[in-house]
């Protein structure tokens, strides 16, 4: 059995995983222990995960059997070449089309020679059962009903494994959903995201009954599984996304869906391929209507929506410069997306100026320049409200970045120029550490809240925008928030005004920094690869506010994942820091 590529430091918690590869300070651990939960863990192993993994291996490896297996048991055959790579449930780390050696090493890692094949079985046979590779495992075949009932917003929260109220509510999706057949019959797919666990993912894929169809996974976070996984899956194409600057990130979450009657969809959110954040992690999701194809002599400028989303995101796509894209973009320039009722708001690396055409192109000064054209005018007053798992290194104080670039754009509307304008309040919900503490995995919740020391200690003067992460009425409050969203909201008349659904964190990173030394015009500097989409009333549904709350003359209230009013952070509150973890 291959040992795991992440050795120590591996997160999983899948049963496929622990199927697939061995870990020797895992092992080491098991064997000292008695199989029934008491084991001596050194102290430099986060006890929790270290326990949860474990009991993945009593289950897949009994002692009992385990000491049995040690002796060859000559009366089973060896197992066919192509046992590991079946249908059955092995996923990523076997090979359908390797020799019956590579195939046979597929076992566990406690001495199992070749001709141990009961060990393979039994990881078949769990992998057989969706319970116990899924958590939350919702009926097949209602996934399209929900969507058109989540309709006018179309916008979800992830079920949390451990708020059993997540798994009914009516806004709720777990990755099975999105891929279900109800939706459409799939016939191949893209993949780009950050952090992709490709045996995790193509499990789900097994279980949605698509593990053969053609998939292109774009990837940023480099993963020695994906390096290899062509050799092993041929449908599998997975590509690492070459970023300009040793810091930049691609950071985007998103799905293109093709199905076998010519239609697509496409997902945008902001959770990672792996099992951690669809477990107990709030994530945003927009699912896109059905995108059908349209008529072969259609105009090149057929099927637009109102808000230009099919031109920006083959714009978006473009600029990956990855030919495997192209036939996706050809099948978005073909389809009809003039049901969407968003705008498309990416960020892409580089420097970028104003352009006649598309004004600004990208980050928070393209966010900005859609709510100058269509967001009705706002009273100063009312705050530009960020939240997300990161913040990145925002200055020496609250002038520096926040209000002079970030917020001047978040502050825009389509009031006539020349109208005085004031500096709204800047407000932030970010974790703080009792909300981890509180979390439902205790302080492992923190893990998806990369904010470190070093950076909080250089902007002390954050903390006077800070408010906790409180979600009592969308049953999250102890799922800790790895979801990214920015909007402006009016209490007294509950309304919004509009709102934004990203991968991009609070950072100059994601949303761009502008250089104003330059002589000609400001230039946005952006790192990432980021994608969001934004909603604005008049293009959801026809008014100048969303209702706040409760619905208003036969309009849903629009789905906030966090409670309001918010709760700023007491005197003697402290932000959650990575840190943390590792002390």
């Amino acid at each position: 059995m291959k040992e795991c590529p992440y050795g120590e430091k591996c997160y999983r918690k899948n049963p496929i995983h622990f199927g697939e590869f061995s870990h020797a300070h895992l092992d080491a651990i098991y064997k000292s222990g008695n199989g029934a939960g008491d084991y001596d863990i050194p102290a430099k192993y986060s006890n929790e995960l270290i326990h949860t993994q474990l009991k993945l291996l009593e289950k897949l490896f009994p002692k009992e059997g385990a000491k049995r297996e040690k002796e060859p048991n000559r009366s089973e055959p060896k197992p066919p070449a192509t046992a590991a790579s079946s249908s059955s449930g092995s996923f990523s780390g076997a090979s359908s089309s390797s020799s019956a050696s590579s195939t046979a090493t597929t076992t566990s890692s406690f001495g199992a020679s070749s001709q141990d094949s009961s060990r393979l079985a039994k990881k078949q046979k769990l992998a057989k059962n969706i319970k116990d590779y899924i958590p939350v495992v919702i009926e097949k075949g209602g996934m399209a009903k929900k969507l058109e009932q989540a309709a006018p917003y179309n916008m979800f929260l992830t079920a949390i494994t451990d708020s059993k109220p997540t798994h009914s509510e009516p806004l709720s999706v777990t990755l099975q959903e999105i891929l279900d057949e109800s939706l459409g019959e799939i016939e191949s797919s893209v993949q780009i995201n950050f952090m992709v666990d490709i045996g995790w993912l193509l499990g789900h894929y097994y279980f949605a009954g698509i593990l053969d169809k053609p998939l292109l996974v774009l990837y940023g976070d480099e993963s020695p599984e994906l390096l290899s996984i062509g050799k092993f899956k041929p449908q599998v194409t997975a590509i690492g996304v070459k970023m300009p600057t040793p810091f930049a990130t691609s950071h985007t979450k998103m799905m293109l869906l093709a199905y076998s009657d010519g239609s697509m969809r496409v997902v945008i959110s902001t959770a990672n391929l792996y099992e951690d954040d669809w477990h107990n992690r709030t994530q945003g999701v927009w699912i896109s209507p059905k995108l059908t194809a349209l008529p072969e002599d259609a105009d090149t400028g057929a099927g637009e929506s109102q808000t230009g989303f099919k031109q920006d995101l083959m714009l978006y796509l473009v600029e990956y410069k990855i030919s495997q894209l192209q036939p996706w973009i050809a099948r978005i320039r073909k389809s009809d997306f003039s049901a969407i009722n968003v705008f498309f708001v990416g960020s892409v690396p580089g420097g970028h100026r104003e352009s006649t055409v598309r004004g600004h192109p990208w980050g928070h000064a393209r966010l900005g320049a859609l709510l100058a054209k269509h967001a009705a005018p706002i009273n100063d007053r009312i705050p530009v409200v960020c939240q997300s798992s990161s913040i990145g290194s925002l200055g020496a104080n609250v002038q520096a970045w926040i209000q002079q670039d970030f917020v001047n754009s978040l502050k825009k509307d389509s009031t006539p120029l020349g109208v005085l304008r004031q500096m709204p309040a800047f407000k932030m919900i970010y974790p703080s550490f009792g909300n981890v503490s509180g979390s439902h995995d205790g302080m492992l919740g923190g893990g998806c809240l990369p904010y470190g020391k070093n950076t909080n200690d250089k902007q002390p003067w954050l903390k006077d925008y800070l408010h906790q992460w409180k979600s009592n009425d969308r049953y999250r409050s102890r799922a800790m928030p790895h979801i990214k969203t920015y909007t402006r909201y009016n209490l007294e008349d509950q309304s919004v005004y509009w709102f934004v659904l990203t991968s991009a964190n609070l950072s100059k990173a994601a949303w761009g920094c502008f250089n104003k030394s330059s002589n000609i015009q400001p230039c946005l500097r952006i790192a990432n690869y980021e994608a969001g989409v934004l909603f604005l009333p008049r293009f959801v549904t026809g008014e100048d506010t969303f209702p706040l709350g409760n619905n208003r003359d036969g309009v849903p209230a629009f789905p906030l994942p966090y409670d309001v009013p918010l709760t700023p952070y007491a005197p003697d509150d402290k932000p959650f820091l990575m840190d943390y973890l590792q002390g």
